[in-house]
């Protein structure tokens, strides 16, 4: 598991700031040479066949209420010029919420 966070600002468009995250999702799972994926959101997201450079990348729609981890990943992210990155773990401002997610049974299905 790995997760990020990485500033953007004057995002006007909520669809451009999904489409943006996730880009920098796969760009990040890329770039640390992994090769099977499963990229969370709450937008519903239809994947057509699978890039070559991956051996699954897989979309999955959690709804939002269900991921408060990601929401407080994006309000962690706001503290910081440069992107952040953590491996295997999350920042400790963001362990409590998935543990509360994770505790809750909502994994989006």
């Amino acid at each position: 598991m790995a997760s990020c966070t990485y500033p953007w600002e004057n995002i006007s468009d909520p669809i451009m700031d999904k489409v943006k995250v996730c880009l920098q999702a796969v760009t990040m799972a890329e770039e640390m040479s992994f090769q099977d994926i499963c990229v969370e959101g709450d937008a519903l997201t239809k994947s057509r066949g699978e890039p070559p450079k991956f051996r699954r990348l897989h979309f999955k729609y959690v709804p939002r209420e269900a991921n408060k981890a990601a929401h407080g990943m994006a309000l962690e992210g706001r503290r910081y010029e440069d992107p952040q990155y953590w491996m295997e773990n999350v920042s400790r401002a963001v362990e409590g919420l998935v543990k509360r997610d994770r505790s809750s049974g909502n994994d989006g299905g």
